[in-house]
This record gives C-alpha cells, structure tokens and sequence, in this order.
C-alpha cells in the first residue's frame, strides 16, 4: 500500500527512524517514542508493555497521556481480565481491536466499563514486536470517543515502522535475576510508592511487600531505592 505522507508526517517518521536508530538498545526506547508515534498515527493515549512467555503477563508498561493511577492497575488487575490482549498479540502483526473483537461486544464487558472507558479510550490498534521469537514490546495505541476509528493508512504505517522497533528495541527482559513478583515490586516502588500502597495494589502484605524489595534491591547490587529506580529505569 502506497502511503503519501504530509510533511509533517514525513518528519514525524523520520523523527522516530532517528529515535530508534540512535537508541538502539536502550530500556528507554518505548518510552521515548511513544509521543511522536501518537503524533503521527494522530492517537490520544499510548502504552508500551512488554510480554512475559514465563509468567503470561505484560510487564515493563510505559505510557503516554494515560494516568499513572490507570497503569498501575493495570498491571495490579486488568491485565488479568482483559480480553482483547490475547487475541491481538496472536496476530503478530498490526491490528485493529475492531478486529479481533468488535465494539458492540468490547463494550459489553468490565475490561472496557471499568478500565478503557474511564481512561478515554475507544478506538485502538496495536502492533507486538518479536525478534529471534523473543518478545521485545508492543505498541498499544488509542483515539478518544468522538475520534474516528483506526484504518488501514494507520494499520500501514506501523507496518513500515515494525520492522525498526523490532531491531531497536533490547531482547534480554526475560532473563531478568528477579523473580516475577520482585519485578512487580521493584517497578512499582521505583515510581515512588511507598511499601503500603504496593501491598494494597498487589494485595499481599507489607512485610512481603519488604522481603520482595529487599531481595530485588540485593540481586540487582543497589543501596537504596533511588538507586533501584535508576537501574530500571536503564
């Protein structure tokens, strides 16, 4: 499919090629793009998650125009109930959720009622991105109610950027020294938690809550969790 591009757009794609090219590698990369990936698919809200074949979890979510409150539940419970994830990252490639699941029956259910609603979001695509089978991350990207739906220009355009994201992006998260629920800890006191919250999101107790960090904070050499959060963040 032949793509004319704005110049704006133009500059746009060039702008994330540059992005991926000169951070190939970096933990941060998702993060990085996510703004000028909604600009040019002209999104509302973005999200970048990456999948664990180990423990059938998304983890690592990063975003853009979505509460932090919003993708700390996520990752806490919705995860664990939404029924569109599986059936896109089964494709493998570009998809609208229309696709998989229509929106007369996404609407049906708590996933959209509790969670895509309340946030905005009602259009979405996403693309998964896999090198040498190993998952490196996704795109999970949305328009707000009133916006027109996703297309084929916009399926086509993350065609031409999957390849780049998928040789940019770091392989490597799965051979992680921590433990699932030490990862979930860790992230989640990195964004500046206290060990309170995190057991009321995790629902496990504090003194758990303790003895996760603890061990995180021992396997990756860090003194303290400022120090933690800067390593996870790298």
């Amino acid at each position: 499919m032949e793509i004319p591009l704005s110049h704006h757009e133009l500059h746009l794609f060039s702008h994330i090629l540059w992005q991926l090219g000169s951070g190939q590698g970096s933990r941060a990369l998702r993060q990085e793009t996510l703004e000028n990936v909604c600009a040019l698919l002209q999104a509302d809200f973005a999200a970048s998650c990456i999948w664990s074949s180990t423990t059938n979890t998304s983890r690592h979510g990063v975003s853009w125009n979505i509460d932090e409150k919003a993708m700390r539940e996520h990752a806490s419970t919705w995860q664990y109930i939404d029924p569109i994830t599986p059936l896109l990252r089964a494709k493998q490639r570009p998809t609208l959720v229309d696709d998989v699941m229509p929106a007369r029956e996404l609407y049906k259910t708590s996933f959209y009622h509790e969670f895509l609603k309340p946030c905005g979001m009602h259009h979405g695509v996403n693309v998964y991105f896999v090198r040498e089978g190993e998952d490196v991350g996704d795109l999970r990207i949305w328009r707000a109610k009133g916006a027109p739906p996703f297309g084929q220009r916009e399926i086509a355009l993350l065609q031409l950027l999957e390849p780049w994201f998928a040789r940019a992006l770091p392989k490597g998260e799965a051979s992680s020294p921590l433990t699932a629920r030490e990862q979930e800890v860790a992230s989640l006191v990195s964004k500046g938690l206290g060990d309170k919250e995190v057991a009321r999101l995790l629902n496990i107790s504090f003194t758990t809550v303790r003895t996760h960090l603890n061990q995180a904070l021992k396997k990756l050499d860090c003194a303290n969790r400022t120090e933690l959060a800067s390593r996870l963040r790298h």
